[in-house]
């Protein structure tokens, strides 16, 4: 896949995701798909699945908008989207087509989408008004976005750790913790 601009913080994100290629789909991650089963998509739809990581909320669509219908898989990490293409590939589904891109300056024509579903981003963007604007000119008329989204307590733990690790002088960034 080609190579995408990314500034220094999202090459980070970029490079901490590819690094979990090979687990990725374990734990949390591996419930993804439930926003799908939640849109009640129909054969035909035209679907864009941003943040797709390995492909479990595209290839849950794909399935249910069945081969008349598409879905757009857009990622930053191409180690993830590596997996996704060999998931689509096993499951020989020819209605998912995948992009290497940044979520945040996406070009689609307006109208242009039926479903849009972006899991677990949000924390991870620089401005979440301005993207949700940008993604709903993407939808048709009266047409939904679909958001998994972490809990207010999700990352307690590192938090917690953080701040009794600066009671001794020691300084732990998120990517210390995941990486």
């Amino acid at each position: 896949m080609d190579k995408v601009k990314l500034d220094k913080f999202k090459r980070e994100i970029a490079t901490q995701y590819d690094r979990r290629q090979d687990t990725y789909d374990t734990g949390e991650a591996g419930k993804w798909h439930q926003v799908v089963e939640c849109a009640n998509l129909k054969p035909g739809q035209k679907i864009l699945d941003l943040v797709t990581g390995t492909g479990m909320v595209a290839l849950a669509a794909a399935k249910q908008v069945g081969s008349s219908g598409k879905v757009v898989g857009i990622d930053i990490s191409s180690g993830l989207l590596a997996v996704a293409r060999q998931k689509i590939d096993t499951a020989r589904l020819n209605n998912i087509t995948l992009q290497l891109a940044d979520i945040e300056k996406l070009n689609f024509a307006r109208n242009s989408f039926d479903r849009i579903f972006c899991c677990s981003a949000l924390p991870l963007l620089t401005n979440v008004p301005a993207d949700l604007r940008l993604w709903r000119s993407f939808l048709k008329p009266e047409e939904k976005i679909g958001l998994c989204v972490f809990a207010e307590t999700a990352f307690i733990h590192g938090v917690v750790l953080q701040k009794v690790a600066r009671r001794y002088g020691i300084n732990i960034t998120m990517s210390d913790l995941t990486g």
